[in-house]
């Protein structure tokens, strides 16, 4: 590698991600930004062939002897058991020893992630306002139905046998109304103020620990570094405990392991702001998981696979975690669903 000393150094120090090739098709050098790309030990790839770290790219890597060539939503699965999406121009490159190839890569699943956020965003707030103005609607005709309850109350006195229907029909109004007003969301956002995710988390457990069944154990898998953040308190514990039972509900026939897990992820993008430091809480069951058919749907409004459910807890808690600039990502299979709750953590600010 004496002719790439210069080069390589200059490779090396990029951030973008660059593994260069020999003509034999082997990998001669691959740069401190590939490896963490790709998560690989760069001196244990040193001349193996390309098709160990990018399989099924391209059939026959002298398709780009003419020139240039790119090839985009590269899926490939890495060393964590993660997959992510690539971006990969293939250059010729001469060198000293003979013709070989500069493979340049950039991770797009950032970009996919922005892309999806931005256009479920959009259809989630048309659903949303749709829903609000609805709830508005519903509302008074609720208010006139209380009122002539009450009033009917008072012109019929003594009379006990007609007061347990009328019982009924304040009981049912005022059931209504708490559903409207759940669907109408938080009637006014909080001073956020500094606090520490894991005591949040323990005042959170506390309160469903009467509620847990007896077959479900709760799992701690905390990061003990991570600072504390800003939170609007009563609104957050809603929206995690929103969560959180779901996952116990999706565990209760058949029991097992819920868990709770923090950790801290750098620069972290979420909507179009880049976060030094964002907190990815991580809530796992061992449930049946979503069914396919909603799994893309369950943020919005109304949409829920239970029986008596009301498709509002997870709308809530979404609307909560964007207030706090935050996000929620569900990922699930049979063996289970995991919700992903990300929040940015800035210093200095309650905003």
């Amino acid at each position: 590698m004496n002719e790439l000393t210069m080069d390589s150094d200059i490779l090396l120090s990029l951030t973008s991600s660059v593994v260069l090739l020999d003509e034999y098709e082997n990998i001669k050098f691959i740069n401190i930004a590939a490896a963490e790309l790709l998560q690989l030990s760069r001196m244990k790839v040193i001349g193996v062939n390309w098709r160990y770290i990018l399989p099924r790219l391209l059939d026959n890597l002298k398709k780009s002897k003419t020139g240039r060539l790119t090839l985009h939503d590269y899926e490939i699965h890495l060393p964590n058991g993660e997959k992510t999406y690539l971006t990969c121009t293939i250059s010729v490159f001469e060198m000293a020893s003979g013709t070989g190839w500069l493979i340049e890569m950039s991770d797009t699943k950032r970009l996919h992630r922005i892309s999806e956020e931005d256009e479920r965003q959009h259809q989630y707030e048309a659903s949303r306002l749709l829903v609000k103005t609805l709830a508005h609607e519903v509302k008074n005709p609720l208010a006139g139905i209380y009122g002539a309850a009450q009033l009917l109350r008072r012109k019929i006195p003594n009379e006990e046998k007609l007061y347990k229907f009328l019982d009924v029909i304040t009981n049912e109004v005022n059931r209504l109304k708490n559903l409207v007003d759940r669907m109408l969301g938080p009637s006014r956002h909080g001073i956020k103020e500094l606090h520490n995710i894991h005591d949040f988390l323990s005042y959170v457990l506390g309160i469903i620990e009467n509620e847990k069944p007896a077959n479900l154990a709760i799992k701690l898998d905390y990061d003990p570094s991570i600072p504390s953040l800003f939170i609007d308190f009563e609104p957050m514990v809603q929206a995690v405990l929103n969560i959180i039972q779901n996952g116990m509900q999706a565990m209760e026939k058949f029991g097992g392991v819920l868990t709770v897990k923090t950790r801290v992820e750098s620069k972290f993008t979420l909507g179009n702001k880049t976060y030094p430091l964002v907190l990815v809480l991580s809530i796992l069951d061992q449930g049946k998981g979503i069914p396919e058919d909603i799994a893309d749907n369950i943020f919005y409004p109304m949409v829920s696979s239970k029986k008596q459910g009301t498709g509002l807890g997870l709308p809530v808690a979404q609307d909560v975690l964007r207030n706090h600039k935050g996000l929620i990502v569900a990922t699930s299979e049979k063996t289970g669903t995991v919700f992903n709750i990300y929040l940015p953590i800035e210093k200095g600010t309650n905003a």
